[in-house]
């Protein structure tokens, strides 16, 4: 085991991270439409994540995703479902009764015209999430040596199975979906940078400063690729995981390389620390600027603004909601389960 990998916080994560949420936002501007595989980054970093801060101890493992996950998501789920009655049209959870609420809250996919959705729309990857977490959970307590190879296995076989039975039911179609390989790929990540950082090759690299920059160019040629290709126009028949996760991986190799024990600025760190506040709150600020500025789709003057607007309100917004429930109240419900 490489003890200095285990003890280092990676800023080039955090960024990538700062990144993957603010692209994910800006494909909710109506008149850009580009932009949502920024979720594939985010499964490829959970999936590294995950191995990552279970290597050394599984101990609390669910408690500490729940406390991470489930305080802001159940806030804005509350706050979206009573504000679909109160404000009718405005948000985006409009159709949702108790029952529906019920399924937000426990990660079950909800069913509107056919389409596994949340009340909060873009937690539909939270229910990707949480259902990750719980195959590498049970992984741990078969073998904790053999998490990911299990975890993986399991995932793969999950994804066959909805490919050889047609009409099943919308929540177990949505379980099945291949998007969940790509956090196989974030286990894959997990591996190989491990390994890389303590390699030979790596430790008498002579100029390091080539190599990142290589990276660097390989990861901005796949960033490039994803923005341009789009697996759903005209490409319907390859799977999602191929067209933006194997890129998606590629990115994150890329950045984690060129950035290992590098010390990115502070402000780039902190935008990836509330990336999670960002994701969550920015898809009814973006609903609202793109109804008062863009209604049409159209891109001029005003849309722009109200893009600009959005992504500042957002921001304001992200850094309040990690100060007040991401880092204060989830260091409280920490300190009672450490008691545990």
């Amino acid at each position: 085991m490489n003890d200095t990998f285990f003890s280092k916080r990676f800023d080039g994560i955090q960024v990538l991270r700062a990144v993957a949420a603010i692209i994910v936002l800006i494909n909710h501007v109506a008149f850009v439409g580009n932009g949502g595989f920024g979720v594939d980054i985010f499964f490829c970093i959970s999936g590294f994540i995950m191995m990552y801060v279970t290597e050394k101890s599984t101990k609390n493992f669910i408690s500490k995703r729940i406390i991470r996950i489930f305080p802001l998501y159940y806030a804005i789920t509350l706050v979206t479902f009573i504000g679909c009655y109160v404000f009718p049209g405005l948000f985006a959870g409009d159709g949702y009764g108790p029952v529906g609420l019920i399924k937000s809250l426990l990660f079950v996919p909800g069913e509107i015209g056919g389409i596994a959705k949340p009340i909060v729309r873009v937690g539909w990857t939270l229910n990707y999430e949480m259902f990750f977490y719980l195959i590498l959970w049970c992984s741990m307590h078969i073998s904790h040596k053999y998490r990911g190879v299990i975890a993986g296995v399991v995932m793969t076989v999950i994804v066959i199975i909805g490919k050889l039975f047609n009409n099943l039911p919308v929540p177990v179609e949505f379980w099945t979906d291949s998007i969940l390989i790509e956090f196989i790929f974030g286990i894959v990540a997990f591996w190989f940078v491990r390994w890389l950082t303590i390699s030979e090759w790596y430790r008498k690299c002579g100029n390091k400063n080539i190599t990142r920059a290589a990276c660097v160019v390989v990861a901005l040629a796949s960033f490039i690729f994803m923005w341009f290709v789009k697996y759903n126009e005209g490409l319907s028949d390859i799977e999602r995981c191929i067209i933006y996760g194997i890129p998606a991986f590629i990115i994150f190799v890329g950045i984690f390389i060129a950035t290992y024990e590098c010390k990115l600025p502070g402000i780039a760190v902190f935008l990836g620390d509330i990336s999670y506040s960002i994701y969550l709150i920015h898809y009814s600020v973006v609903r609202l600027t793109n109804k008062l500025t863009c209604p049409d789709g159209i891109v001029n003057a005003k849309a722009i603004i109200g893009a600009i607007g959005a992504l500042v309100i957002t921001l304001l917004m992200s850094v309040i909601s990690y100060y007040l429930i991401e880092k204060k109240l989830v260091a409280v419900l920490s300190k009672f389960i450490r008691r545990q």
